[in-house]
């Protein structure tokens, strides 16, 4: 009898499916309110949004860029210099006044002056711009590669969300359909408890039969109970996916019920999962990156940078703006390592490991990903064939169940012999239906896997 109870919990799956093939108009508003408003897809998306930024900023650098800068000091004290102009010059001005009968040179006083300028202002323009820097042209191909990784990381995250908002409703469907069964199985056991009072009343039974009617009873309460709770947790699971409240109820779609399995070409499906699927496509975008660094690098072994800039202003003591303190310069500037202790080889060489890894690494996803769809393919396979083997096997139970429900009502049966018929026949529907499941999850397995 627990394996019965088992069986019955999972008797609606027969009625559900993953695929596309008939798409559910709920569902699919369902899966994209999941899209637009599910936390973790959000996070990719800023994730992707800050990339583009940097995108936008290795473009900026192949522009010039302009400055402005001001500066006003005011200082007291700090090191200072002594000037003995006076010792120096005095005495020979004092002879050549004397030689001369003049006064016109004068007599000077020893200075001190401090290093910190005080009074003093630079205003100016600055501008620089890189005539050539391999740096600028290969970060901004490193960068746009990284955002094609991450669009292609966030799609493969959009699959996985929709077959998980899908799932996700199906296993509430589930819960759904199984409170029905067992509610529709209490109806069946109270009509037979109705029965057999009455075969007690008319002498025809003992109490026994009764008190076995309400064990049975007792038991679909309690599955009902659990299966309340249950239905609230898979409720809770959609909401959280989709980013609502809890607690907020969900449409059921019945048109799932009627859906059904499609075919599907086994080289078909190969080649469409290694055509489509994202991973692959993030990993191709992460190559792509790691040779673009390999190329820079590679670069910088044997490419200078070159510079041009230029800066105009004003300045000196006082703050004013005038010929005196107007000033104006250009620079041309050239850069090459000639020695670095061979860091650049060895940049050259750690840039190539990497690319030949993330190749070895593509080619081994590639594989996994053909085995994956042809594992699926095959499990899909044998799900069939079981299936139509548990059918066969229903058919006979129901003809049996249907000879000894007619005996017990008519008095030549024992009340155990019909319990046991009515245990073969659950059990070989829900052998049934848990067959036509297994196919149901087959199918939603290689459709993922096929990134369909």
């Amino acid at each position: 009898m627990r394996t019965i109870r088992i069986f019955l919990l999972l008797v609606c799956l027969a009625c559900y499916h993953i695929t596309l093939a008939q798409p559910s108009a709920i569902l699919e508003a369902y899966v994209q309110e999941g899209l637009a408003n599910n936390l973790a897809l959000r996070q990719q998306s800023l994730d992707l949004q800050r990339s583009m930024e940097s995108v936008r900023q290795a473009r900026s650098l192949f522009f010039p860029t302009v400055q402005f800068n001001a500066t006003y000091t005011r200082a007291t004290g700090g090191r200072q210099i002594e000037l003995p102009l006076g010792d120096l010059l005095n005495p020979v001005y004092g002879t050549l006044n004397q030689l001369l009968q003049t006064n016109a040179f004068p007599t000077l006083e020893n200075r001190t002056e401090q290093f910190l300028p005080d009074d003093f202002h630079e205003t100016y323009l600055k501008v620089a711009y890189p005539l050539f820097n391999s740096d600028l042209k290969y970060n901004r191909k490193i960068q746009e590669h990284v955002v094609a990784s991450k669009v292609a990381t966030k799609a493969a995250y959009e699959h996985e969300l929709r077959y998980q908002i899908t799932d996700a409703y199906l296993r509430y469907l589930q819960t759904r359909e199984a409170e029905k069964i067992w509610l529709n199985s209490r109806e069946v056991l109270q009509e037979l408890r109705r029965f057999n009072e009455s075969l007690v009343k008319n002498n025809v039974a003992t109490r026994d039969v009764v008190a076995t009617a309400d064990y049975e009873l007792s038991k679909a309460e309690t599955e009902i109970f659990q299966l309340k709770s249950r239905q609230n947790t898979a409720r809770a699971y959609f909401n959280f996916l989709i980013n609502r409240d809890l607690q907020t109820d969900v449409v059921v779609d019945s048109t799932l019920l009627r859906q059904d399995v499609q075919a599907y070409d086994r080289a078909g499906l190969v080649q469409n999962a290694l055509a489509g699927r994202q991973e692959l496509a993030a990993l191709s975008a992460g190559q792509a990156a790691a040779e673009s660094v390999l190329k820079m690098n590679e670069a910088n072994r044997i490419l200078p940078d070159l510079y041009i800039g230029g800066q105009v202003g004003f300045q000196g003591f006082g703050y004013k703006f005038n010929g005196d303190q107007a000033y104006a310069l250009a620079q041309i500037g050239l850069s090459y390592d000639l020695f670095g202790g061979g860091m650049k080889n060895s940049k050259v060489q750690q840039a190539r490991i990497e690319t030949e890894k993330l190749r070895a690494q593509q080619d081994e996803v590639r594989q996994q990903i053909a085995l994956q769809v042809t594992q699926a393919s095959n499990e899909l396979e044998n799900a069939r064939n079981v299936w139509n083997t548990s059918r066969q096997g229903l058919v006979a139970a129901e003809e049996i169940f249907r000879i000894v429900n007619n005996k017990y009502r008519a008095n030549q049966a024992l009340l155990i012999e019909f319990l046991d018929a009515q245990n073969r026949v659950t059990a070989a529907r829900l052998q049934t239906v848990l067959a036509w499941a297994e196919v149901l999850v087959k199918e939603a397995e290689v459709r993922k896997a096929a990134g369909m």
